[in-house]
């Protein structure tokens, strides 16, 4: 069962578990991973969950459902941390040299999948924010080696230059097990 946004939902920061939160209701919360020093300052003081947020929030939601075989409750939890991302998160400068450039680039659409690769693995990820020359991406492995004795964890952010982003194959055959 998917999720539809509702007027009384609020975004808040859970201070206890220091995570960005999406109240659904008195008993209901979703806690997204993102903590204090990759958001924004105002989203430490709360808002409603606009027209804007849903927008954004449904139109990734439906690119995930053409590419990801996963269940409702975990293409809804990628949707609303890209949404928390897109929203909230601190403008972040390119960290292209990571990657290797692609050969066959993929345009960056919000919600759309592509993958990075290191030159010893390749990750795929979802773009969040996707611009002419350089997109901000969320990573959906658990995790993602970057060298020297860097890695990127499951919903980490990461913004590249649009040059090193390949096209990501259908994933309805390949699980990617949501946290």
């Amino acid at each position: 069962m998917y999720i539809t946004p509702e007027p009384s939902w609020v975004w808040m920061y859970h201070h206890e578990e220091e995570k960005l939160a999406l109240e659904f209701g008195e008993d209901w919360l979703f806690l997204t991973p993102f903590n204090a020093r990759s958001l924004i300052p105002d989203s430490l003081h709360g808002s409603a969950f606009s027209a804007e947020h849903a927008d954004y929030y449904e139109s990734v939601l439906t690119q995930l459902r053409k590419y990801l075989d996963l269940s409702a409750p975990e293409l809804v939890q990628i949707a609303l941390n890209l949404t928390a991302a897109h929203f909230f998160s601190l403008p972040m400068m390119p960290k292209s040299w990571h990657f290797k450039a692609s050969e066959q680039i993929a345009y960056a659409c919000n919600g759309k999948l592509v993958e990075l690769n290191t030159g010893s693995e390749r990750g795929r990820f979802v773009v969040v924010d996707g611009g002419e020359q350089s997109s901000l991406l969320m990573l959906l492995e658990d995790t993602l080696s970057l060298g020297n004795k860097k890695s990127l964890k499951r919903f980490e952010l990461i913004k590249v230059m649009n040059d090193r982003l390949s096209p990501s194959r259908r994933l309805k055959h390949r699980r990617i097990v949501a946290a």
